[in-house]
Formats: C-alpha cells, sequence, structure tokens
C-alpha cells in the first residue's frame, strides 16, 4: 500500500473551517445546532481551532444543488484563507449527487484543504480514501434517488400538464398544482436583460446596475455574469416548458419575442470566448499534482508556447527548468496525456484489480462500520426514549395543574427533540439497508470503464489509482497506490502502440475503408480475422 496523503498536500497548521446544512424536506434549525456542537467537540478532542466568522450553513436546501450561498462562501474563503481541515458531519453535507461531490472535492483539495467527517471514517491512505469518499457520495446519490422515485409519478404528471413542478423563474409566478403565470413585478427585469444586452451593454454591469437597485435572483442573491447568461438561455421566457425529458411548447406564457431572443443568444455565442484564441486558462492540465520531473524530482506544470505561424502548442514543463536548474525539455501535453489515459483505461479493464481494490474499499468500509456496531443507532433510541419520558412527566404535571410559560417552553424543547431524533434514527435505519455491499463496490468500479472522457470522473480516477508519474526524456514511470509496482513506458513504442492500435480499430469497425499496404498491418488484420477479435498477444 503506498505512503499516506503522498499527492495531496494539506495546508500547515490546524484552522478548521466546519460547513453545516440541513434539507428542506427533512431536517430542521435544531439539526444546524447539533452539527455545530458535534464539529466543536470534534475539532476540540484533535486540538483544531474554528477561527470566529469560519463556520458555514445552508438551511432548508437540498443536497442536490451547488447552488448554496453558504457552501459557496465557504468554497472562496478556504481558497483565499487557506484552513488545514474541513470538518463535516457526513459528506453528504456537501453534496448528494456524485458529479457535485468530485468537483467540491477537487477545489477543497486544490485549496489545500482535507475534509474530515464527525459520524464517517475516512482512511489517511490516499487512494483508498478517495475510493470510500466516491462510494459515500454514490451511497448518498442512492438515497436521494430512491427518495425522489417517492415523488416522481406526481412530478411527471405536472411536467406533462405543463404545471408548476417547485422551479422558480424570474418573471414568473408559480403556485402548486397550476401553470405558471407572468409576475407583473419581475418580468419586467427579464425585458430590462435581454433588452440592454442586445444592446451592447455588458453583462457585468447589467449585473452591477441591478444589484445597485436592490433586485435580487429568484434564491435571494446578488445578481453575478453567470446568473444572467442562464436567464438569456433560458427558453421559457419564449413559452417553452421544460422539466427533465418533458418539453412542451406554449407551456409557459410567453415574456420575450423569438427575435429578441435569437439576437440575445448570436450575442452569447460570438462573446462567449471574445474573439480570442483559447487561452492557458482555457486548457485543463489534468495531471497537475501528480506528475513530477524524473531528472530532478520537482513538480511539472503546464504551460503553452505560439509557433511562427500563429498556432499554440501546450507542455508540461519542470519548475527547475525555467531556473536553469534541471535539463529536462519541456514534455507535449497531448502525448503525456494520452499514454496516461491509456494506461488508466486498461488499469479500469483489469476485472481482477477492480475486484482486489473493490475488496480492500469493502474490507475498510466493514471495518470501520464494526466499530460502531449499531452503537449510534441505540444512543439515539436511548435518547428519544429519554425525551419522551421528559414529555411524560410533564404530561402528569399538567394533569395535576401545574402549567406555566416556563413549562410550555420546556415541552416545546423536548418535542423539537423528539422529532428530530426520530427522523435521525430513520435516517440511520435507511442507510442500513442501503448498507454498501462489495457487488455494489464492484459495479461502482465498473462505472469507471469506457468512460474517462468525462473531465471530472478522470481526475477522480487518477486520484484513486495514481501515486506519481515521473517524465523522464524518453519515457515515464508511473507508480501506483495499491501496489508497489512501477510501470515503465517509452513514449516511442507506447505511441507507436497506440497508433497502430487506433489503426485497427478504424479496420474492425470499417473494413471497407481502409486497405492494407503494409505486411505487418496485414498480419495484425489476419490475426483478427482469424480468432475473430485482437491477438492478446499483440497488446503485452
Amino acid at each position: 500500500m503506498a505512503n499516506k496523503m503522498k499527492g495531496f498536500q494539506r495546508n500547515p497548521g490546524n484552522v478548521a473551517f466546519c460547513y453545516y446544512r440541513y434539507s428542506s424536506d427533512a431536517q430542521r434549525d435544531v439539526s444546524i445546532d447539533q452539527q455545530r456542537q458535534a464539529a466543536h467537540e470534534y475539532a476540540e478532542q484533535h486540538g483544531y481551532i474554528i477561527p470566529p466568522e469560519c463556520e458555514f450553513e445552508d438551511r432548508g436546501i437540498t443536497g442536490t444543488t451547488t447552488d448554496r450561498p453558504g457552501l459557496q462562501l465557504m468554497l472562496y474563503k478556504a481558497k483565499h484563507m487557506r484552513p488545514a481541515y474541513l470538518i463535516l458531519w457526513k459528506l453528504d453535507r456537501l453534496s448528494r449527487e456524485v458529479h457535485d461531490s468530485f468537483i467540491i472535492d477537487a477545489q477543497l483539495r486544490d485549496s489545500g484543504v482535507q475534509i474530515v467527517t464527525v459520524a464517517e471514517v475516512l482512511p489517511e491512505d490516499e487512494g483508498l480514501r478517495y475510493a470510500i469518499q466516491g462510494l459515500y457520495a454514490s451511497m448518498a446519490h442512492n438515497f436521494i434517488v430512491n427518495h425522489r422515485s417517492n415523488v416522481m409519478r406526481g412530478l411527471n404528471y405536472n411536467a406533462e400538464n405543463a404545471l408548476y413542478n417547485g422551479i422558480k423563474i424570474l418573471g414568473y409566478a408559480g403556485k402548486q398544482n397550476e401553470k405558471y403565470e407572468i409576475d407583473p413585478e419581475t418580468a419586467p427585469i427579464v425585458r430590462k436583460i435581454f433588452t440592454d444586452y442586445v444592446k451592447g451593454k455588458p453583462l457585468q454591469k447589467i449585473a452591477n446596475e441591478l444589484n445597485e437597485s436592490g433586485l435580487r435572483s429568484t434564491q435571494g442573491n446578488p445578481f453575478v455574469v453567470n446568473s444572467l447568461n442562464n436567464i438569456l438561455r433560458n427558453r421559457a421566457y419564449i413559452g417553452e416548458y421544460r422539466y427533465g425529458e418533458h418539453i412542451i411548447p406554449g407551456g409557459m406564457p410567453q415574456i420575450i419575442s423569438l427575435e429578441l431572443f435569437d439576437a440575445a443568444g448570436k450575442k452569447l455565442e460570438k462573446n462567449r470566448r471574445g474573439g480570442r484564441k483559447p487561452s492557458q486558462e482555457d486548457i485543463e492540465f489534468w495531471l497537475t499534482g501528480h506528475i513530477y520531473c524524473g531528472e530532478c524530482g520537482a513538480p511539472l506544470h503546464g504551460i503553452s508556447g505560439t509557433s511562427k505561424t500563429g498556432s499554440i502548442y501546450y507542455y508540461y514543463t519542470c519548475l527547475q527548468h525555467k531556473k536553469k536548474a534541471c535539463k529536462m525539455r519541456n514534455q507535449p501535453k497531448e502525448k503525456i496525456e494520452a499514454i496516461v489515459r491509456y494506461t488508466l483505461d486498461r488499469m479500469l479493464e483489469d476485472s481482477a484489480l477492480r475486484l482486489f481494490i473493490a475488496k480492500l474499499c469493502f474490507d475498510y468500509y466493514e471495518d470501520s462500520k464494526s466499530d460502531d456496531k449499531g452503537a449510534y443507532l441505540e444512543s439515539l433510541k436511548s435518547k428519544l426514549k429519554d425525551v419522551e419520558g421528559k414529555l411524560q412527566n410533564f404530561v402528569k404535571a399538567i394533569s395535576a395543574g401545574i402549567f406555566n410559560e416556563t413549562v410550555q417552553q420546556a415541552m416545546s424543547e423536548l418535542e423539537s427533540q423528539k422529532h428530530l431524533l426520530k427522523e435521525q434514527i430513520e435516517a440511520e435505519e435507511l442507510r442500513e439497508k442501503y448498507d454498501i455491499k462489495l457487488d455494489t463496490i464492484v459495479k461502482y468500479f465498473e462505472g469507471f470503464v469506457g468512460n474517462l472522457d468525462n473531465e471530472q470522473l478522470r481526475k477522480h480516477v487518477l486520484d484513486i489509482f495514481v501515486d506519481k508519474i515521473y517524465i523522464y526524456k524518453e519515457k515515464m514511470v508511473i507508480t501506483f497506490h495499491f501496489t508497489d509496482d512501477k510501470q515503465e513506458l517509452s513514449y516511442e513504442d507506447t505511441l507507436e502502440m497506440l497508433e497502430n492500435h487506433g489503426y485497427l480499430m478504424d479496420c474492425v469497425n470499417d473494413p471497407e475503408a481502409h486497405t492494407v499496404y503494409s505486411p505487418t498491418v496485414a498480419k495484425m488484420m489476419e490475426s483478427i480475422i482469424n480468432v475473430g477479435g485482437a491477438d492478446p498477444d499483440f497488446f503485452l
């Protein structure tokens, strides 16, 4: 097993942020207080310091969206204040969507922040940690999917009939089980945004003017360029109702003319990159953080260069090379990433390796769960019994004629505790019902196979499997988290193999479009035809 937390550089010190959240359809304000109390107890046990104004919360907002003011403020401050830790009750407080969990985790890692949880155990080994975090995120996602299934029939009925489904849209008013109506107070704001933008006013200036006038979005937040972008692309304003896969032309009352909407769309597309070529900031150097110089050991980072013809090329370069302290030349980004991508694909296609890592994750999960052995659930039930006993005593006191404002307030607090404890018990019982099985983990890893075109998923797989990548002049060496083996890949041989493999797949998919010229290619094609597939020895 690889050493602990080798690729991730946590910020120094013991400063910790805290983030709390409860959903609008479940917990209440008291849940925030309990999360806060648990976080402070955890911080005290581990010697962490929680500075003033470094606790963030979102009340009554679902974890299936990242459009949460508390979350966004926390991520912004984490980037600038660089705390060492973020304390959560559980990972699902950050997000209940797998894709969003990957993105938020990557943002925190880039800011040098390590996530710690009060009610879940996360391993310190980096590869295993990312795998377990992904499993917890997948588990939270499955929970919310099951919860959604209970109301999907009603939502689909509403969508089929273009009825309000709880989606707030600037310019419209909506009531349950009724169609949207134009809101006379906010519809003029929408018309002004479209008109000003088409006339040439910059989005930032439009946002500033709206905010200075005291206007806010449907969520009560100040307008920003991104929110204005979404408004200008929303086809609801030309009368199109959309919910999931349901699209109903004429299902919404029209606010904007089709001509004005199209004019705004053309201007958005024209200004999308301001008529410029993609800059280095637009290019994803997804190996950053894992890639190192084989000659001096310094990290590599991405740069761009422009040729005499004006073409832009991208490279990974050694940090010491610019200082003339290392002779390692710049390595083409496309070449390096193609080889690493190929290696990851090969690893994911290895069913034995997937099973091995899944078993490691399952064993860790079972060990961490066995430390609890239902103690947490039993403690919740014990607290509930205690609260119910106290309530019963108050009932007896009232029956005896003892009732005043103090008794009423105490009973109200106990009722709130009782309600919350029942919800927590139900949540824990559901968690046991949807407990992680080995087969679940195996399928989780199978979901990675063939899906590395997804940028966030590709980075997540890289974090799980790869420790470090060392770049040399003629080769790269890759070290992994779950094995002490190293893989050495020659640039020339690997790229030639990839080229041949790509050509062969083209031939197999469309043989009539290719003519075999060389004896080598002819032999490989013959191998495919004879055995009904590619020669296994060719890929070894």
